[in-house]
């Protein structure tokens, strides 16, 4: 799932972080027990009154805008916060990793092969439409319809980049992406309120994704193939209704009333402001006129704001399960430099990650391999390729550019990533290799890094979609991803990779599969397609008056969760 800073991404969100409320560290992995959840399926905290206060309106602020408002395509953090106040997938995640019904009335039911999946969905869940008329209620229908739009390729303007990773596991998937099917025939309603799914082959990942955003579930009659109607206006199953959307400006969502969950939506309306620089966003938390930070807090404030007494309960931070990294096109045209093991294994060696991390205030963990630190499959004896300048511009000179090479980093403007992408500038340089810095909005900087071989070195970040694994390998690092608007900004394409991950997917849980995947990882970094850097320590800052604000593990941001505390 991308990020607004970076692609910190789930798509997708969606943001596996295993991160817990406030400022604490504990983390629960999938195999794990999980934490406890609340009768309506979504988090709960210990801070939390025994009755939630009802009404008023809370703000936030985020640098970037929104990408889109259609689950079906939306795929970075700030639209995750939204969209997850307007639509309503089959599962979800209590406060922890997990899973509980949230459409569904139950948690599906899986055939002994592992191939067939039953959900029951609940009676009386409507489609409410932005003026908060019921439009009607949703059914089976409904959900087929959705997971078949996720799957095809005439959306417009452009299908999603990430959903073949998701759901290609689907029987009859590959029809529906191909444009020689409008349905899927592994997705089947059985009756007005039940859906069966047929994989291809067991997949143990399956139910994380029906947790996901693309699971969304739209009315089929409004939601058609023009994604871009659809973002204008959007109508789910939600707490919350889009009011008002200025692009550049301010996104306005107001409760709905006729939401299905008793004692939701807490809020009357929740104001989204975009296009806000970090710094401003942060005074006006200070000043108690902003509610909740949507960026981290910027690096030039970091100190004097983590350390000042008066805020010490308004700071929310944790580790994220996300992994900042200089990816490198590995199938660079014509020959290019990229393209050639040795000069990536060199470039590994020649990046500071230790100054990289100062740059960031020391809020996060040096990255040396994929996995993050909290993700099931986390290997810490994985560490292939060790910091060393002369090395590396020894290695270098070794695979056949003595004199070093030109190039381009690109990145996006969110500070502080100019300046990381100058130490990595610098570090280059000391090899010998002249680095260009491009930086664009975030919106640009994906279309950049999605275009075959426009990027040869793009600074970005990957956060959780689900805590699984696979999702740091299917969606960046497959060759199905290392296509025309995907998320593989490296252009890696490894089919012995492909063929071992596939497998590992469909292994039960347990300390074998996770084996498998560190045995990926390590096939991964020997073909150097990145130079993971670190992992995240998310800092954010709310005002005194918000209740119900956590780090997420998965969707980083649970607005639908806020509430103003009593007295404020």
């Amino acid at each position: 799932m991308t990020s607004p800073a970076k692609r910190l991404a789930a798509i997708t969100a969606a943001m596996a972080i295993a991160v817990s409320a406030c400022s604490g560290n504990a983390s629960t992995a999938p195999e794990q027990s999980p934490t406890g959840s609340s009768p309506a399926g979504e988090s709960a905290t210990a801070s939390q009154p025994t009755s939630i206060p009802q009404g008023g309106t809370i703000s936030l602020a985020y640098a970037s805008d929104f990408q889109h408002f259609d689950p079906a395509v939306m795929y970075d953090t700030v639209g995750i916060a939204a969209v997850r106040l307007m639509f309503d997938s089959p599962l979800t995640y209590d406060s922890g990793t997990k899973l509980v019904p949230l459409l569904a009335s139950e948690m599906p039911t899986v055939s002994a092969d592992g191939k067939a999946i039953t959900i029951k969905l609940r009676s009386g869940v409507n489609f409410v439409k932005e003026d908060g008329s019921v439009l009607r209620e949703m059914t089976a229908d409904d959900l087929v319809y959705s997971l078949n739009r996720v799957l095809d390729p005439n959306l417009k303007p452009n299908p999603s980049p990430v959903a073949s990773a998701f759901f290609s596991n689907i029987v009859g998937s590959a029809d529906v992406l191909g444009g020689k099917a409008k349905t899927a025939s592994g997705i089947k309603m059985i009756d007005a309120h039940t859906v069966e799914i047929d994989l291809d082959h067991a997949d143990a990942t399956f139910m994380n994704i029906l947790a996901t955003t693309f699971s969304a579930v739209v009315p089929k009659e409004l939601a058609t193939e023009d994604t871009a109607a659809f973002d204008l206006a959007p109508v789910g199953t939600g707490p919350y209704l889009l009011k008002s959307y200025t692009k550049g400006q301010q996104a306005v969502f107001v409760a709905n009333k006729s939401y299905w969950q008793p004692g939701q939506p807490y809020l009357d309306e929740i104001d989204f402001h975009v296009g806000v620089d970090d710094n401003a966003a942060l005074q006006q938390v200070e000043a108690g006129t902003l509610d909740i930070l949507g960026d981290t807090i910027p690096s030039g404030s970091f100190t004097a704001v983590t350390t000042d007494p008066q805020y010490a309960d308004q700071i929310v931070h944790h580790t994220t399960v996300a992994t900042s990294y200089l990816s490198m096109d590995t199938t660079q045209p014509n020959d290019g430099p990229l393209s050639k093991l040795a000069v990536r294994q060199a470039i590994e060696e020649g990046i500071d990650k230790d100054n990289i991390l100062k740059i960031q205030h020391g809020a996060g963990v040096v990255a040396t391999c994929i996995f993050p630190p909290d993700m099931p499959g986390y290997d810490p004896s994985c560490n292939p390729y060790t910091y060393d300048a002369a090395k590396a511009k020894a290695d270098l000179a070794a695979a056949g550019y003595p004199s070093g090479f030109s190039t381009t980093i690109y990145t996006d403007t969110t500070d502080p990533d100019p300046a990381i992408a100058a130490a990595i500038q610098q570090d280059l340089a000391a090899m010998g290799i002249t680095a260009e810095i491009v930086t664009q909005e975030f919106g640009t900087f994906l279309g950049t890094i999605e275009t075959p071989h426009a990027a040869p070195l793009v600074f970005v970040g990957w956060y959780q979609d689900y805590p699984d694994p696979s999702d740091f390998i299917d969606p960046i690092l497959s060759c199905a991803s290392a296509v025309s608007g995907g998320a593989n900004a490296a252009w890696y394409c490894n089919k012995d990779v492909d063929t071992k991950a596939a497998a590992a997917r469909a292994e039960a849980l347990g300390p074998q599969r996770l084996a498998d995947y560190q045995a990926i990882q390590k096939e991964i970094m020997a073909d150097a397609p990145w130079v993971p850097l670190y992992h995240q320590d998310w800092y954010t800052m709310t005002s005194k008056r918000v209740g119900g604000f956590q780090i997420h593990p998965v969707w980083l941001y649970s607005i639908r969760d806020v509430y103003i505390k009593p007295g404020s």
